[in-house]
């Protein structure tokens, strides 16, 4: 009875933690670790269970779902995930006890894991592609103009591979206004590294800004201004050969998996986001 009470005191500090238990100051830690576990692939009681096997060392299925308070079924399914997924291991003993792999370790595996999925898939393209071709289009051609599209883009793993999509397809030049934040983002998903290294003509304003950031160094400061005067940093958009639009509603103000934009090919969009580009470059200034 005493055991049992434990682990229950135990599942209350580690996620539950109250101001007066001994856990609460890591509270938000583990909160924050927890879902950062959920960008890898693991769901909300996987990722607790990991903690749990890498915070208070080797468990057997029922201390943890006693101490977790998670139904034991689920958890020796969890477990086994976990094992399958090569970041818990299992120990040779009776009762059989589970051990959470180091944090770095685990994190490299998930990686390669998805690199390995990323992989495969890319492997299909060919295949894919004659499989297309290979069935008629039944689609019947019209002489009607062509219609203005949107699309609505979330998470910014898909506003990230869209704006480098753009990037590619230009022909003339690509302009972009965003936030620090928002640029800082982007040279860590290389697309500024992309836009360097392409011919087309490009310019950025960094709204709001007192300075160019490090990360800019190797870009030409000639395509660059800022805004210091501008109050508002919640305001980023990327326009390609004045014929699509990239404009995020959420930016990198928000959480980068809450990120939300509007795709569109809609030339009144266009047009007056263009405007707005030009007369926010001509109002910015020059920052070496």
């Amino acid at each position: 009875m005493m055991k049992k009470k434990q682990y229950s005191e135990l599942h209350l500090d580690l996620f539950d933690a109250e101001p007066d238990s001994n856990m609460y100051e890591y509270k938000s830690k583990l909160e924050h670790l927890k879902q950062q576990l959920l960008k890898f692939g693991l769901t909300q009681n996987q990722a607790k269970v990991y903690v749990f096997l890498g915070k208070f060392g080797p468990k057997s299925a029922p201390e943890v779902f006693r101490a977790l308070g998670l139904p034991r079924t689920e958890t020796y399914f969890i477990l086994n995930t976990l094992q399958t997924r090569g970041i818990v291991t299992a120990e040779l003993s009776s009762p059989q006890k589970f051990s959470a792999v180091p944090v770095g370790k685990a994190i490299l595996t998930l990686v390669n894991t998805e690199k390995e999925k990323l992989e495969t898939l890319a492997k299909l393209e060919s295949e894919l592609n004659q499989l297309w071709d290979g069935i008629p289009a039944f689609a019947i051609e019209t002489n009607e103009s062509k219609t203005e599209k949107i699309q609505m883009i979330n998470g910014s793993a898909s506003i990230h591979s869209k704006i480098k999509e753009m990037i590619k397809s230009a022909k003339e030049e690509i302009l972009i206004i965003g936030s620090e934040k928002d640029l800082s983002r982007f040279y860590h998903s290389d697309i500024l590294e992309i836009l360097s290294d392409s011919h087309i003509e490009k310019r950025i304003i960094i709204s709001p800004s007192q300075r160019m950031p490090r990360f800019l160094a190797g870009i030409d400061k000639k395509i660059i201004k800022v805004m210091p005067n501008s109050k508002e940093d919640n305001q980023c958009f990327v326009l390609k050969d004045n014929d699509e639009v990239l404009f995020l509603l959420r930016n990198a103000t928000h959480p980068s998996h809450t990120m939300f934009a509007l795709w569109a090919e809609s030339k009144s969009l266009i047009t007056s986001l263009y405007n707005l580009f030009e007369y926010s470059w001509d109002s910015s200034e020059v920052c070496y």
